[in-house]
């Protein structure tokens, strides 16, 4: 047998399989680079600060989908205006690749919460959550350190419920820093007679006390009772200040009593009446925020479509 003959065949059958296996390769290659558009790329662009309409258009000419995210507020871009994307500005993505948008919506809407008397931490977490914006917090004097005691917006207190306008520029809150070590808490010694209102005062370690009586008092440690003092009950005060108490005869005071007890009636049917309508403005808020959510959900739905 001629051995060489059949082997040189051989290897010249084996180097055009090869060739036409190369071939066959490359030839697969460019097809998948073709399929996935491989090496071609889009730059992401920055539409921080553009109308939603104007991102839509940009993204459609880049050949890029897109997502839009309608559940945000902040109030330092216009309503309608992008507040983020991702991916970020600049990225390189394939055409075609979904970019998600964050929208600074019209319709959003937010109402405090409740956070009178809640722990600062808690309380700012709720406003976040909520999209509200703390301007300012102040500190007072007050035995609920770090407590949340009123809230103010344009400087007029505001309750739980209240709806904020869509460009709220933030609100102020109140809250207690406790009292220093000479700080403490005025004791109420209205109604009392002198000699008890003295020894009151001074239990609670308040030593400098000047009292006035009206005119007809003859003995004021027998027959006056105190119908004023400075300062109010319950106020965080300096021990080594002075407390000022007002006197007058035990049949009078039992008139003003009667009086401010006349006027503290009035005051609680005022109060029942506000919060019966208070109520009603809060059934009134969970409606609007039940239809906003509505209205929210189709903004969606059609920005999908």
């Amino acid at each position: 047998m001629n051995y060489p003959k059949y082997f040189f065949i051989f290897i010249i059958n084996f180097l055009v399989a090869i060739l036409i296996l190369c071939k066959l390769t490359q030839v697969a290659l460019r097809w998948v680079d073709i399929y996935t558009k491989h090496g071609y790329s889009v730059v992401v662009p920055d539409l921080r600060g553009l109308t939603l309409p104007e991102s839509i258009s940009i993204l459609k000419k880049l050949g890029l989908k897109y997502d839009v995210d309608t559940s945000h507020y902040n109030p330092s871009f216009k309503i309608n205006q992008i507040i983020s994307s991702s991916p970020e500005p600049g990225n390189h993505v394939k055409e075609g690749r979904h970019i998600y948008i964050q929208v600074n919506s019209q319709s959003y809407q937010s109402f405090l919460p409740d956070i009178i008397n809640k722990d600062k931490r808690i309380a700012i977490k709720l406003l976040h959550a909520n999209h509200i914006f703390v301007k300012e917090i102040r500190y007072v004097h007050n035995m609920s350190k770090d407590t949340v005691l009123k809230v103010l917006y344009k400087n007029q207190s505001i309750r739980f419920g209240y709806k904020l306008p869509t460009n709220q520029d933030g609100i102020t809150l109140i809250i207690g820093k406790g009292y220093e070590r000479n700080n403490l808490v005025v004791p109420n010694v209205v109604g009392m007679s002198l000699h008890s209102a003295i020894d009151t005062l001074k239990n609670q370690l308040f030593h400098v006390i000047n009292f006035y009586y009206d005119h007809g008092i003859i003995n004021p440690y027998q027959n006056a009772q105190v119908y004023r003092q400075k300062p109010d009950p319950g106020e965080i005060y300096d021990k080594n200040k002075s407390i000022e108490l007002w006197l007058t005869s035990k049949e009078l005071l039992d008139n003003l009593i009667q009086v401010e007890e006349k006027d503290s009636k009035k005051q609680i049917e005022k109060i029942q009446v506000e919060e019966k309508d208070s109520k009603k403005q809060i059934e009134k808020i969970q409606i609007e925020e039940k239809n906003s959510k509505n209205k929210e959900e189709k903004i969606e739905s059609d920005l999908s479509e």
